[in-house]
């Protein structure tokens, strides 16, 4: 691994901290906007020792916020992720970071007056975070034999990027003014638009069967020609295959053929595929939920006066998301490398290694809703934890080990796209637990679907350990 390549990754980690998963951070962020009178008008406010108690219509417009936001960020992955593979990622990367430096501007020049920009401001901000997530899965294979690690470990920076907004409510809270916060955020976007042109590739990240990596990001600025190492293409004088040149490159498609010939139609054929979606489609409207119901089911089962330390304890909780989220990636890592004996393929191997991540991670997920319906908010908050670090890297590890890299962006923006759609459904339940009656039963269906969702890990299980897997 050479100095860009570490530089690479270590900025991607960051730059996801800073700008991924911020919009989950929205019980932190929604608690300020509240103390600043934002949807005021939808009805009067209660004063309750020194702080602002919304109303019901009041929650669900924030709530509606929230959904947008998280619809819209789904919704675009699937535009995003053909961008990138078809026009690469200093195109689709470009994009992302214009709308993550207006939506930070909008929320700079907003006020109570014009709180209606909070909509596209959010949304633009939640967009474009997880794009940034999905370009640089790429970098995994920079990491040779800790892929898994990584891409757990750049979920988790995802996850963690709900300090952002917990941050800005501790500021707030200690005075500063929320306009300067955010105008601070919007020249901190900054930073993406560096990446992009410095440590990006222009494409894709192109590695030989040798290992070695081709030129990108300040390389390909600079117009330099060397590699960081020589291809044995080069050795054998080929005129068409010297990628050292800056004009003369082999298509990515060209190059993933040589690594498998799967298309995009054969993944899109996979059983495992479909489950894989419905996994993560069932599994993102149980956090969807959780996160756009936090604030008000706190409300019910505790004082007032004790809302701020729940909210504050929310931020707290999911700072540790980069801790967790590596674990899955080295528990599947050690998985892959120690099953079975040698004769056992890479593929079974690798197979096995997803089963106890997604096994893990669904039985997490059921933990979640039995806290939830018991309700214990310190067992939910660090089971939550645990379950959005887990969910979505298993999610990214999934693809990009199940299937041809080359199509990774319209994979995972099919998926993100149908579990968006799936995740609107959490304004509706909502809206049903108005009536404090029905909030049991929506979290009993939910504890319902969710296991049925087990079917994905179970056909895993039989394909990797069964003497006579199905082709599925």
């Amino acid at each position: 691994m050479t100095m860009l390549d570490a530089l690479s990754i270590f900025t991607a980690l960051l730059e996801v901290l800073l700008q991924g998963g911020v919009i989950y951070g929205w019980p932190s962020i929604q608690f300020v906007l509240i103390q600043e009178g934002y949807f005021a008008f939808n009805c009067s406010f209660l004063p309750g020792n020194g702080t602002m108690t919304p109303c019901s219509s009041d929650e669900s417009t924030f709530n509606l916020v929230f959904t947008l936001a998280i619809a819209a960020q789904t919704i675009s992955s699937v535009p995003f992720g053909y961008i990138l593979d078809k026009f690469g990622t200093w195109t689709s990367r470009s994009i992302a970071c214009f709308l993550n430096t207006f939506g930070w501007t909008l929320l700079a020049v907003m006020s109570p007056q014009t709180v209606g920009l909070l909509f596209p401001a959010m949304i633009f901000i939640a967009t474009s975070g997880l794009h940034f997530q999905v370009t640089n899965v790429q970098l995994s294979d920079l990491t040779t034999d800790h892929k898994s690690g990584y891409l757990f470990l750049l979920a988790g920076a995802y996850d963690s990027a709900v300090v952002v907004f917990f941050l800005i409510k501790v500021a707030y809270d200690s005075g500063t003014h929320l306009t300067s916060v955010f105008q601070f955020m919007a020249c901190i976007s900054v930073f993406p638009w560096l990446r992009t042109f410095l440590l990006m590739p222009k494409n894709k990240i192109i590695v030989d069967k040798d290992g070695s990596v081709g030129r990108y990001g300040i390389l390909d600025v600079l117009h330099v020609a060397k590699r960081t190492q020589i291809t044995s293409s080069v050795e054998t004088g080929s005129p068409n295959t010297d990628r050292s040149n800056p004009g003369v490159e082999l298509s990515i498609d060209e190059t993933q053929n040589e690594e498998n010939e799967l298309s995009l139609k054969s993944c899109l054929k996979s059983l495992l595929f479909w489950t894989n979606l419905i996994f993560l489609s069932i599994g993102s409207l149980r956090l969807v939920f959780f996160f756009g119901s936090y604030i008000s089911w706190v409300s019910r089962i505790h004082p007032s006066d004790r809302i701020d330390f729940f909210a504050n304890l929310f931020g707290y909780i999911l700072i540790a998301a980069g801790l967790t989220a590596p674990i899955n990636g080295v528990i599947c890592d050690v998985v892959e490398k120690y099953s079975g004996d040698s004769n056992i393929s890479q593929n079974t191997r690798k197979l096995r290694g997803l089963f106890v991540t997604m096994f893990i991670t669904g039985s997490i997920e059921i933990i979640l809703n039995v806290t939830v319906l018991t309700n214990s908010v310190y067992g939910s908050l660090v089971t939550m934890l645990f379950f959005r670090s887990f969910l979505f890297g298993s999610l990214s590890n999934f693809l990009a080990k199940n299937f041809p890299l080359i199509h990774f962006g319209q994979l995972y923006g099919i998926t993100v796209f149908a579990a968006g759609l799936f995740s609107l459904l959490q304004y509706a339940l909502f809206l049903s637990i108005e009536d404090s009656n029905l909030f049991s039963v929506v979290n009993y269906l939910l504890l319902a679907v969710c296991i049925l969702s087990f079917v994905h890990p179970v056909l895993i299980f039989v394909k990797a350990y069964t003497s006579h897997p199905v082709n599925y």
